[in-house]
């Protein structure tokens, strides 16, 4: 009984050794597992706002006005977004919505585009991104949709997450950098509530996305939001676009400024 007893002990203690060495190496900050992954294969899940024709209200899982995450569908009302990154992007949609491709034309900087033929196109020189002040109504819509985006996650939970302002909703966007840099400080140092906001228009009426500053964030957060900084780069950042059909009818810059 005692050479069993003996035996045991030396063996779980052998056990335990190796076990110990096996995780000498192991680093619990880093995400394991994903070194044969495609950053291609990745979309970074986008803040939404639901409207009449949004496929989560048409599958009934959301309703108008909702603010929800395009992955999980969970409602992010109420909770704080972190930005940790502005940038643009431009996106001429195919005016067709059932051809192919259903884009003609992709920036991910708002800089440089490249068309469905795998030609570059510089956004400055193209300018369909802007409206033409010599038309009204749709026929002074801007061909591509300029988008006005903030990279950041939200408080209490790590994924990145791209909150994104365009057309009638782009106003709301400059409001929240206008709030961001005139504060002085690293983007990540404040945070923001997303609500919804109903608009009307010539008896249109939708959704838009409505910033609000809630305060300072703590040593913790900033520390993230640095890490996720410096590890992602613009040009990687591939996020589930929507043409947002029906969200609002066709204004010109003015009325645009006005809503």
């Amino acid at each position: 009984m005692e050479e069993n007893k003996v035996y045991g002990s030396t063996e779980s203690t052998a056990l335990e050794q190796t076990g110990s060495s096996q995780l000498e190496g192991y680093d619990p900050s880093k995400a394991y597992g994903f070194e044969e992954s495609d950053n291609s294969d990745i979309i970074i899940p986008r803040i939404k706002v639901i409207n009449a024709l949004s496929p989560e209200r048409v599958d009934g899982e959301a309703e108008e006005g909702d603010v929800i995450n395009s992955l999980t569908k969970e409602s992010v009302k109420g909770q704080r977004f972190v930005p940790i990154k502005q940038y643009y992007s431009c996106i001429k949609w195919n005016p067709d919505r059932d051809a192919d491709p259903r884009m003609l034309c992709r920036s991910f900087d708002g800089r440089i585009g490249t068309d469905a033929d795998g030609e570059a196109k510089l956004c400055k020189q193209c300018g369909c991104d802007q409206f033409d002040n010599t038309k009204t109504g749709k026929a002074a819509q801007p061909t591509c949709t300029r988008y006005l985006n903030f990279l950041g996650f939200f408080e209490g939970n790590p994924m990145p997450v791209v909150l994104s302002f365009a057309r009638t909703n782009y106003n709301e966007g400059r409001k929240m950098l206008s709030m961001s840099k005139s504060m002085r400080s690293a983007i990540w140092a404040y945070s923001y509530t997303i609500d919804s906001r109903l608009v009307s228009k010539d008896r249109n009426k939708w959704y838009i996305l409505v910033p609000n500053m809630a305060g300072k964030t703590d040593q913790e957060t900033q520390q993230l939001a640095f890490e996720l900084f410096n590890s992602i780069q613009v040009s990687s950042i591939q996020t589930d676009y929507e043409e947002n059909i029906g969200a609002a009818p066709a204004v010109d810059e003015q009325a645009a400024t006005e809503i």
